[in-house]
This record gives structure tokens, sequence and C-alpha cells, in this order.
């Protein structure tokens, strides 16, 4: 009687042991139907390339403005599109941030100019410049679109008319057409005159 006494307790006990890794077996498969894992390198690497793609796109800025530029202030609120840029300051003329000629206070010197003193042309932009206008024109049909010859100009606020004369005189023999200035966009004030910045 002792014996059947402890067979029964031990299948007693082998039965709760069965109920209850049943049960947890149970458990378990409830928790896991409807849910998917994601491994943590696979999250990690999709926030890399998410986070590369942000700092590239919040970096860039529509037009890059040389150091020792007075730029002036507009108030148009349209902003820039991506074209050639030509800078001209007191130093020099840098197409794309790259310097193509020093100046000398502020002109030309005569020998980098068609026609001496009075001449319009600047020969080193002008060759430059058609070097450009070839490099656009086959990005253009390589993309199936036609070159537009659009230029935006960043002048410093003293730069001399004549210079920039000159500069659109050399642009135009190049098949450039359309010019743009860039200017730092500011708002009016209460007389509706663009702030003075001194």
């Amino acid at each position: 009687m002792a014996d059947d006494k402890l067979l029964d307790k031990q299948s007693e006990m082998e039965a709760e042991l069965l109920d209850h890794l049943k049960a947890k077996r149970k458990a378990k498969r409830n928790t896991d139907s409807g849910k998917a894992d994601v491994t943590l390198n696979s999250m990690m690497d999709m926030m890399t390339i998410i986070l590369v793609f942000l700092l590239k796109s919040y970096g860039e800025e529509p037009i890059t403005i040389l150091p020792n530029t007075d730029v002036p202030i507009s108030t148009s609120e349209v902003l820039p599109s991506d074209m050639t840029v030509l800078t001209v300051n007191k130093t020099g003329i840098f197409l794309l941030g790259t310097r193509i000629l020093d100046l000398s206070e502020g002109k030309v010197p005569a020998n980098f100019k068609k026609g001496g003193e009075q001449g319009l042309i600047i020969e080193p932009l002008e060759a430059t410049l058609r070097q450009e206008v070839e490099k656009l024109k086959g990005l253009a049909q390589a993309s199936g679109k036609q070159f537009d010859g659009d230029m935006t100009i960043i002048a410093d606020q003293s730069t001399n008319y004549r210079l920039l004369v000159e500069v659109m005189q050399t642009a135009i023999g190049t098949e450039f057409k359309k010019f743009r200035f860039a200017v730092i966009q500011g708002g009016l004030s209460q007389s509706g005159r663009a702030p003075v910045h001194q």
C-alpha cells in the first residue's frame, strides 16, 4: 500500500510537470505569434543609413559664399537653384570655389583682357568658362536635358561696376545667358527698408 501511494504521488507529480511544461510551451507559442524579431545589427545598420542621409541633407546649402565676401541683403523669398556659381570679390574671381584670376586693387590687370585696359573680355575667365560650358553641355545631353546657360554671380558689395560688366560680358561670350546675383536673405524693417549692416 505504501508503494501504491508512492506510485500515485509520483504519477501525480509527473502529470503536474507535464501540465506545467505544456502551459509553458503554449505561453511561448502565444507570445511568438504575430511578432517579428529584429536583430540589433539590422537596426543599427538601418539607423546608420538614415543618419548619414540626414546629415548629408542637413549640411547642404544652395550656394557656398567664400570668406571675406560682403554680399548684399535681399528681401526676396525665392531660393537659389543649382547652377554655375561665379564669385567676384576684392581679391579675385572664382568659379565654383576655384580661383581663376587674382585682382589688383579690385580690377583685372590689362594684360589679362582682350583689348588691353578698355577691353571687356577677361581671357583666363573666358577659357575656364568655355571648358565649364562644354562640361555642362555634356552632362545635360547625357541626362536628356538642354543646357540652360544660367549663372549665379556672388559679388562683394564694394565690387566695381566695371568689373561686373567685364565678368558678365565674358560669360555672355561663352553661352551663359541668364544671370542671378546672390544676396543674403534679410527682412524689412518697420520702415519698409532693408536693414543696414555696418
